[in-house]
């Protein structure tokens, strides 16, 4: 549907040269043209980005920014900001121009508003001026696409407003967790979106397990649908983020054992690759960070996924008791928790060890009191000290023999 500025409602003759002028809005980072005002305070903006195409002896882009405050009464401003020429054989112009000559010679049904998005102006060979206005136009999205492939550009606006805002190449995402003095967990997941391919890595240095989930070959159907997921609920979210990110954590809370480091890198086919770093916890890891880890999810089944998740717990500022116990018969220390308070420095205790929670019998070289947030041995993992032994010299005599 469209609105006729001329004195016909189609085009005659045959069209020489060509300008479509669309406006949509703005995704993205905001070009170095734009004022600080406007890129501090954006979200207090209407931002909208204006592309010329024209199509003369050359193809070029001219994009532009327009901004206007949601509140204040300030004018519109225009700033363009870069032109982008694009080279194309003679005939691949002149057939994008015939196109244009076609279809806006057929019938055209009057559409009669203010508001229109996409501007076209159509000259023809004996210099008469054709101009057509209309809000963006879904059955135009054909003739939209080709233009797209044509001048291999998928962020031009066109006569749909539906462009394609880039495509993500590879996602990456490391977690580092459990980062108590020389101690660390380093779980990565790589998501290539061609291959297509996923594969999960869960490495923990201070437990000593590590498992691996590679899937080289993936069902499509899986993939397709992880893909539609990503690309639909969060696909605008991650093409806005900033080229590198720090969460609000960082300002707030520097204490890495508060949950661990969560870097996410996301490869583009066109720009620059974006960068986020934030911390895992519950109050600070992004709600779409979230989605991503919960779409592979439901997708692969991979169980190893909750590792790349904040923990569970709630703010806890309990004092916990820690002992770091000598084992007779190992002749190494090794930390336990106690609830107890009659345990002191130099009690023979009897402590499980091993992963059959054998038995062991030692003795208490110190004790220490943490918070959630800085003990010296990961707290769910920390086994209990089963009980307390007489300090007799016999009994020590007998529990070592």
């Amino acid at each position: 549907m469209y609105m006729h500025r001329n004195v016909t409602d189609k085009f005659i003759g045959t069209v020489a040269s060509c300008d479509i002028i669309s406006t949509g809005s703005w995704y993205g980072d905001l070009p170095d043209g734009i004022p600080k005002e406007v890129k501090f305070n954006r979200k207090d903006y209407y931002i909208e980005e204006i592309q010329h195409i024209s199509i003369k002896e050359t193809i070029s882009v001219t994009y532009g920014i327009k901004w206007e405050h949601i509140s204040k009464p300030v004018e519109d401003k225009i700033e363009s900001f870069t032109t982008t020429e694009y080279s194309i054989e003679e005939p691949q112009k002149q057939y994008l121009l015939e196109l244009m000559g076609r279809r806006f010679s057929d019938d055209i049904v009057l559409y009669d508003e203010d508001e229109c998005a996409v501007q076209v102006q159509l000259i023809n060979t004996d210099e008469i001026e054709f101009t057509y206005e209309f809000p963006f136009d879904n059955e135009m999205r054909a003739m939209s696409i080709l233009f797209r492939q044509i001048l291999s550009a998928p962020t031009l606006l066109l006569f749909d407003g539906n462009r394609e805002k880039d495509r993500i190449q590879e996602i990456h995402i490391e977690v580092q967790k459990n980062m108590y003095q020389e101690y660390g967990d380093v779980n990565t997941l790589n998501f290539n979106w061609n291959e297509p391919s996923i594969s999960i890595d869960c490495n923990s240095k201070q437990f000593g397990h590590s498992s691996h989930s590679h899937s080289e070959y993936v069902d499509n159907q899986m993939i397709h649908q992880l893909k539609q997921d990503i690309d639909f609920h969060i696909g605008e979210t991650l093409y806005s983020l900033d080229s590198f990110s720090l969460s609000e954590s960082h300002d707030l809370d520097r204490d890495p054992a508060r949950g661990g480091i969560v870097t996410v890198r996301i490869k583009w086919a066109h720009k620059e690759d974006t960068l986020f770093i934030g911390n895992v916890t519950n109050q600070y890891v992004p709600t779409w960070y979230k989605n991503l880890i919960n779409f592979i999810h439901a997708h692969t089944r991979d169980k190893s996924l909750q590792e790349f998740l904040q923990s569970n717990h709630t703010s806890d500022r309990r004092i916990y008791t820690y002992c770091s116990v000598y084992i007779f018969k190992i002749n190494q220390e090794f930390y336990y928790r106690t609830d107890r308070n009659d345990i002191y420095e130099g009690d023979i205790v009897k402590v499980p060890f091993g992963s059959d929670n054998a038995v062991r019998t030692g003795r208490v070289e110190s004790i220490s009191y943490h918070t959630r947030y800085d003990v010296p041995y990961d707290l769910n993992r920390t086994k209990f000290i089963i009980d307390k032994l007489p300090t007799s010299i016999e009994c020590v005599e007998i529990t070592c023999s």
